[in-house]
């Protein structure tokens, strides 16, 4: 009788156990933050003191970056980017991007927030890594539109944070920072900050010869053979490349015979959400539950100097010597802790504009006597930039840009006429760096252009117009900014603007 008395309390306490383990245990992905050692050894975030001396000490190359701190940089935030967790969605381990906060999490906490001020970011809970979309830039200026590339931006914890504290998301919150004839900004992001766009190419659409082989076009670097009138007029998008290479999910790597293994990608398979998603987006196929989505790009951007730091990576058919914008020499620099995987993505990098690196204030683009040589530094990704035309970055008004309110006079004004002291490039004079007109998207730079990020005093979000450059300097101080809130060279701002009460349109 005591044995079974002593049983039954034992299943009680046992029962009691069970349930306070599961009230405590983690629901949902946990955002990881960025390792605060990388693997070279450098701090992170790395000083800024130390960064302004390695752009100090750039070296420029066939308008690519030689510097080995800058480099080697690129590839410790990378390998961090890369680094596996013990986190988990749809039963697949999360590398540390992965784990991270999409601009639709923060505007579904943001709008929790209105309704009760106790909601916390940290309250969310998510179970996938996000949806896929047709990434901002691919919807804006292209002449012809791809919906093959998909993606999502990733917003640290850090940065996260910031965004959903200071409210950043919601129009009227910028609209409020805005000061007539003024330049305004918003609060900078925190030097830990991190801001990244994956890009995945979904393998919907079987090879006719194999049901388990998918064709991928892979950057074929652009070379004289290409004539530049044909990329002024129609980019240089994967639709031109003519190099496809063939991803095999159950084979083997064959080189000679360009196919490549799932595993030389990084990848993950789609979720019912995140395929119902994209069914109607995509052109290559439908999308279901299941399929694979391959990395294939990646903007990466470090708020630990006042420009951040800007690095790009895309999938590589020769990743140990990739075509321009990256190089052999930007290639042996990989730390040797990478994974296959991770190995094969490519890297080109933008720590400053132009070379000699401008000031943030009155530099210039200019060539003159007593002026050294400027020299373009191109940074773009293939998958992203490279289709764009010239009409990308025209700035005048026109049906596809006609918000004059939103400050295309005063644009075109200080491109035409010429601020040379603020390092305006006088387009009707071609004054311009390295002797040479940048026009299309194979002649940017990640940091020229996310530097044009702001929104102007506009009535509503789909007013609201992104206005990108070549590769090219900039004043911080530029006249053209009067009149908008600077939004710390994040366009992802812009692109995830809501209105805090949800009934407005």
């Amino acid at each position: 009788m005591y044995a079974v008395i002593a049983l039954m309390l034992f299943a009680c306490k046992t029962e009691k156990k069970e349930k306070v383990k599961k009230k405590d245990q983690k629901v949902g992905i946990t955002a990881i933050p960025m390792p605060s050692k990388l693997v070279s050894g450098t701090s992170f975030p790395t000083d800024s003191t130390m960064i302004n001396d390695w752009v100090s000490k750039s070296k420029i190359v066939n308008n690519l970056e030689t510097n080995t701190d800058i480099i080697t940089h690129g590839w410790d935030i990378w390998n961090a980017l890369m680094e596996k967790t013990d986190e988990k969605s749809n039963d697949q381990i999360l590398r540390r991007f992965e784990t991270w906060y999409t601009p639709q999490d923060i505007q579904k906490s943001l709008r929790a927030k209105t309704s009760n001020s106790e909601i916390k970011l940290s309250h969310l809970q998510r179970f996938d890594t996000g949806n896929l979309e047709i990434p901002h830039q691919n919807q804006h200026g292209l002449k012809v539109k791809s919906s093959d590339v998909v993606g999502f931006v990733k917003c640290d914890p850090t940065s996260a944070q910031h965004i959903y504290d200071k409210e950043l998301y919601f129009f009227e919150v910028l609209k409020s920072m805005i000061v007539p004839g003024k330049i305004a900004n918003i609060p900078a992001f925190p030097a830990s900050s991190v801001l990244i766009k994956p890009v995945f190419y979904p393998l919907t659409k079987t090879d006719s010869l194999s049901p388990n082989s998918y064709s991928l076009p892979a950057w074929p670097g652009y070379h004289d053979q290409i004539p530049m009138e044909s990329i002024v007029k129609n980019g240089f998008g994967p639709n031109s490349w003519n190099n496809d290479i063939t991803i095999t999910t159950t084979g083997e790597t064959n080189r000679d015979k360009k196919v490549f293994s799932i595993n030389d990608f990084i990848h993950f398979k789609l979720s019912k959400s995140q395929a119902a998603n994209i069914i109607n987006v995509i052109d290559n196929g439908k999308a279901k539950e299941g399929d694979y989505a391959v990395l294939v790009g990646m903007h990466v951007n470090t708020r630990e100097n006042r420009r951040w730091t800007w690095q790009t990576f895309w999938w590589s058919e020769n990743p140990d010597s990739p075509q321009s914008p990256s190089s052999s020499a930007i290639a042996k620099l990989k730390p040797i802790t990478l994974d296959r995987a991770s190995k094969h993505y490519s890297m080109a990098l933008a720590y400053n504009m132009i070379s000699p690196s401008q000031p943030y204030y009155e530099g210039s683009n200019a060539i003159t006597d007593k002026q050294p040589k400027k020299e373009s530094i191109y940074a773009f990704n293939p998958y992203l930039e490279a289709g764009f035309n010239a009409n990308t970055f025209d700035v005048s008004a026109s049906t596809k840009n006609p918000n004059n309110s939103g400050g295309n006079d005063s644009i075109r004004k200080y491109y035409n006429e010429g601020y040379q002291k603020v390092g305006a490039i006088r387009l009707s004079e071609k004054i311009y760096e390295g002797g040479k007109l940048n026009r299309v998207g194979i002649e940017t730079n990640c940091m020229s252009c996310h530097g044009q990020a702001r929104l102007y005093d506009v009535k509503s979000i789909k007013d609201s117009y992104q206005y990108y450059i070549t590769d090219q300097y900039f004043d911080l101080n530029a006249p053209y900014f009067k009149n908008s809130v600077v939004l710390d060279f994040a366009w992802s701002i812009q692109g995830s603007l809501i209105y805090r009460d949800s009934k407005t349109k």
